[in-house]
């Protein structure tokens, strides 16, 4: 089947009909992620991510149903309540951001949410509500950071798993000077785009260090994919997944990644990589069959144990760096 936008958004609009249906408590529904790009397609694969909006009660927070091999849905549920007061969402970076785009809307009890779109719209972009979609994400780094020195984790995938999450928000601080969240497949790419846009392209090598990719660690990644992929398996025969490590979602991680690997730079396929392979490594109920070369994964990334001391002394320097520019930043705006 040939995958286009086309077929996307038709089997959103399908999946809301049934909805209605099936939902009669649905007040709204509205598109965001990769279907509000050019080309939602990574490796052949996509997801169409849905929002629903319910007047009472949610069925479940999420939820990802496959369509076909190449395309699933990926619904998350919200109640009215949680879009009021609605100004707030001009500050809000995950739920507001999908408000700005044009067309999202596939269905709209008496116009609610066409008039909350509006308002957000209408100074989203001002530059006291970017500072603070901005320093939601700063504080939050720097505060798990302080964590992670005062009181570190003693098991090391608790560890390793606040230590990304640490990265995550430093990522989207940056990223939310001029855009949305980042996504977990395109993280990097995403990444380089923001910082290229802004003038800092220096702060990608950070990043990429902090994660301890470098050049030398190309002839590994394919190695590290192929566990990786064999351990999303096993932990679908063998234990209970999360709900983004259900069956569905291995072609749409492990195509992206192997897409990247193939690619000219394939140091974008890290942060999927690293992600999803701890995830999973987190859920196992046991040693999953690449649980090996995970443990040197991480040893030749200097993310294992014996390097935890170094790797948070280099995140604070990164820190540090990253709140001089967005002072900077405010500074210009005079802020």
């Amino acid at each position: 089947m040939r995958i286009t936008r086309n077929l996307l958004h038709k089997f959103a609009r399908e999946t809301i009909k049934q909805r209605k249906r099936s939902e009669p408590d649905l007040h709204a529904a509205y598109l965001t992620g990769s279907l509000l790009m050019d080309d939602p397609l990574l490796g052949g694969t996509t997801d169409i991510d849905l929002v629903l909006v319910h007047k009472y009660k949610t069925p479940v927070d999420r939820e990802i149903v496959p369509l076909t091999y190449e395309v699933s849905l990926d619904i998350y549920h919200k109640l009215q309540e949680d879009y009021e007061p609605h100004r707030q969402l001009r500050q809000d970076p995950v739920l507001g951001y999908p408000l700005t785009y044009n067309n999202i809307l596939l269905f709209d009890t008496d116009h609610w949410l066409e008039f909350i779109q509006s308002s957000v719209t209408a100074e989203f972009h001002r530059t006291d509500n970017v500072l603070a979609r901005v320093n939601h994400y700063l504080g939050t780094a720097r505060a798990n950071w302080f964590s992670m020195v005062q009181s570190p984790p003693e098991d090391h995938l608790d560890w390793l798993n606040r230590y990304l999450e640490t990265l995550s928000d430093a990522a989207n601080a940056l990223s939310a000077l001029t855009g949305p969240p980042l996504t977990t497949r395109r993280f990097i790419t995403t990444l380089r785009e923001r910082m290229d846009v802004l003038g800092v392209s220096k702060m990608l090598a950070g990043f990429l260090g902090l994660l301890g990719f470098s050049e030398s660690h190309n002839d590994e990644l394919l190695g590290w994919a192929d566990a990786l992929s064999e351990d999303f398996s096993w932990l679908n025969e063998n234990g209970t997944p999360p709900i983004q490590l259900v069956p569905c979602r291995q072609t749409y991680y492990m195509d992206a990644i192997i897409a990247f690997i193939s690619g000219d730079d394939s140091f974008q396929a890290l942060w999927p990589l690293l992600h999803t392979w701890l995830d999973i490594q987190q859920a196992s109920p046991e040693s999953t069959p690449g649980a090996k070369i995970w443990a040197q994964c991480l040893q030749s990334l200097a993310l294992d144990e014996e390097n935890t001391a170094q790797k948070l002394d280099a995140l604070d320097a990164y820190l540090d760096t990253l709140e001089m520019m967005v002072e900077n930043w405010a500074g210009d705006y005079e802020i």
